[in-house]
């Protein structure tokens, strides 16, 4: 039974009976009783009996019965979605290389670095957030909320992509360890993120980076994407398939339904109000593509939904003012 005092989330004081000491003719002249709230407002009422008095304070204790079995009832409901992002959530723990911190090997790290797709330990993690949310968006595996979009990007990097690409040329580097000091973790921290020291070289090619992006976009090459946008600047992210075109890199992932890629993207700057040649949002290719997931992330971050149908890209035929184009011509059927 619940007591009318400090257990109850509105305090019942019973004055009419809280003192022992007073007579049953006392108690029965007084048939008055408060309800206290969490907040500190009160409420004064005041019965025509001792019978009646008793039988307000056990409806309302009735009822605040019945609330607090109903809240218990919804939180063991929300458990269920719980335990299934906590089923997700140590899958990403037990992907290659996620056991230890991507940055000084401390074991089970328990923050992400979302846009790194990488797992931190919390030491690192505080001086990723000193770098800024467009170098390391940072997160807890335990205290924040996951969206599915956010685990699908966790699942498919893993911190042996991510160090392929941000440790390759480690110049002979030793990375700190565990013990390492503040001081030490935030020097090399520094030197692979914001310095970018030790990314991992371009490929060869006579191609830009981007022209290599829309590639490695249009291939679901992530690997590549991950390197490229770990190079690139926010004009190279946007760079578009040419002016009879007008597809930029979140056209093409949006067309084949990756929200892995969709989402880097869009954390890496891409323009998400650009329109290819004939005024068609990234949003109308996600929708062509029946890709919910990539309509819902493009939606969240303001992405134009007009729904106007999508009219496909001709393959013009024109001449090559830029040689590093790869989208012109041939290469605009090849990105589709």
């Amino acid at each position: 039974m619940f007591s009318r005092t400090s257990e109850l989330p509105s305090d019942l004081r019973n004055t009419g009976s809280s003192e022992r000491t007073r007579t049953r003719s006392e108690q029965e002249e007084n048939f008055e009783f408060t309800i206290v709230s969490l907040t500190g407002q009160t409420w004064h009422f005041e019965a025509t009996s001792y019978e009646e008095r008793d039988a307000w304070v056990q409806v309302i204790e009735s009822q605040i019965l019945a609330s607090l079995q109903s809240c218990e009832s919804s939180k063991n409901k929300s458990r269920l979605t719980s335990q299934t992002e906590a089923m997700a959530l140590q899958s990403i723990r037990s992907i290659r290389g996620n056991s230890q911190c991507a940055d000084c090997e401390a074991q089970n790290p328990d923050w992400a670095s979302l846009n790194l797709g990488a797992l931190i330990c919390i030491e690192c993690s505080g001086i990723h957030r000193n770098l800024g949310t467009h170098l390391s968006r940072v997160r807890s595996l335990d205290l924040d909320e996951w969206p599915l979009e956010l685990i699908r990007v966790m699942s498919a990097i893993g911190n042996e992509l991510a160090n392929s690409v941000w440790e390759a040329n480690a110049q002979g580097r030793l990375k700190p360890g565990p013990d390492a000091s503040r001081e030490e973790r935030e020097r090399w921290i520094r030197a692979k993120y914001e310095q970018r020291l030790f990314v991992a070289s371009l490929p060869c090619t006579d191609l830009s980076l981007g022209q290599q992006l829309l590639r490695a976009t249009a291939e679901e090459d992530l690997r590549t994407v991950v390197l490229l946008v770990a190079h690139g600047s926010r004009q190279q992210v946007n760079e578009t398939c040419g002016e009879g075109d007008g597809r930029n890199a979140l056209h093409l992932a949006s067309h084949k339904g990756n929200v892995v890629i969709t989402q880097l993207l869009i954390w890496y700057g891409v323009d998400l109000m650009a329109r290819d040649a004939h005024g068609n949002s990234a949003m109308a290719y996600a929708r062509q593509a029946n890709s919910q997931e990539c309509v819902d992330t493009l939606a969240q971050y303001g992405c134009p939904d007009e729904r106007f149908p999508l009219m496909a890209t001709p393959n013009l035929s024109r001449r090559n003012t830029n040689r590093n184009n790869s989208c012109s011509s041939s290469g605009s059927t090849a990105l589709i």
